[in-house]
């Protein structure tokens, strides 16, 4: 299974990760090239944009630059990107040429091999074009396969970092973003709604300190906030008993609704559970960083935790003049 921040979707021309050296993907290409005694050899992705040359080996021919998108509706180009796992050799006599895009139907032949994503998944194909069989006999296609298995090593290696940048960044107990995870998140979401001209709003969240209070009381909060966020907000984990949630507001009234709607699911689950909210909204025009917005929504919990002892001691001391 592949990490949730991977999409076999995004072209891998859009990700800026060091674990995929494209540059070096070039280099693996043009050594194809001349071993082959090739005209061409691509690396091709099939990703939201169709089959996009995502790497090819140096050429002056303009046809297969990368970024190139071929075009899907033939069916043998779904045939290249379903190849089996020991690639295919056709041969591109007039017939079976016209059931490609146009590009290749001036190449006599090529080789295809699929690379794969790390659980099996298709990614895309390593193709060559016109390539010199008779010198090669019948290793020819077998020597795809070093380079196939270089691709897709790199490929595990991108997984790999996002799997560790994901753990890294969330809590254990509640799989929710930890404080690390938040200030990594947050700040990029905050400035994207910001370009939308979305009202913000920080929450920090904290039960009530009580005689009854437990650790499983903490994961019920984080489970009611999971719940309650939409998919444009962060919520995070930052202390064992501390939440701190960034929400995307039509108004600022729209914040009380929020801490009424959590105050009652937790109310309904446990009825001995208090809560301590404190929260700052910011309008889309607010210039204020994200870490100054939550040092705010702190100072307003920790006036809040003041209130709430307060009120707490003065209903003691009336119960025991009684």
């Amino acid at each position: 299974m592949l990490p949730h921040t991977i999409d076999t979707e995004i072209s891998l021309l859009e990700y800026d990760s060091p674990q995929v050296n494209l540059v070096r993907w070039m280099h693996q290409c043009e050594l194809l090239k001349r071993f082959y005694q090739a005209k061409e050899v691509l690396v091709v992705q099939q990703s939201n944009r169709g089959h996009e040359v995502v790497v090819r080996a140096p050429s002056d021919d303009p046809a297969f630059i990368t970024g190139t998108q071929l075009d899907s509706v033939h069916d043998s180009m779904e045939a290249l990107f379903n190849s089996p796992m020991e690639g295919v050799h056709l041969k591109l006599d007039n017939d079976f040429s016209h059931r490609l895009p146009e590009c290749f139907r001036h190449h006599a032949n090529l080789l295809a091999r699929p690379i794969l994503w790390p659980d099996s998944s298709h990614f895309g194909y390593l193709c060559v074009l016109d390539p010199d069989m008779e010198s090669q006999g019948e290793l020819a296609p077998k020597m795809l396969e070093p380079f196939q298995l270089l691709l897709q090593q790199e490929l595990s290696l991108l997984c790999q970092h996002h799997r560790i940048e994901s753990m890294s960044m969330r809590d254990a107990k509640t799989g929710m973003l930890n404080d690390h995870g938040f200030m990594m998140m947050a700040p990029r979401q905050l400035s994207l709604g910001r370009r939308f001209g979305a009202h913000a709003g920080i929450f920090v969240f904290e039960l009530a300190s009580s005689p009854t209070l437990e650790a499983r009381h903490h994961n019920l909060l984080g489970s009611i906030l999971q719940n309650t966020v939409r998919a444009a907000d962060i919520a995070a984990h930052f202390t064992e008993t501390e939440y701190v949630v960034l929400a995307f507001l039509d108004a600022e009234q729209d914040m009380a609704t929020i801490v009424k709607r959590v105050r009652n699911q937790l109310s309904h689950l446990d009825e001995s559970l208090e809560l301590d909210v404190g929260y700052c909204f910011f309008s889309p025009d607010s210039t204020v960083r994200l870490a100054a917005m939550l040092a705010q929504a702190k100072e307003a919990l920790k006036d809040q935790v003041t209130k709430t002892n307060s009120k707490s001691e003065t209903s003691n001391q009336a119960t025991e003049s009684r």
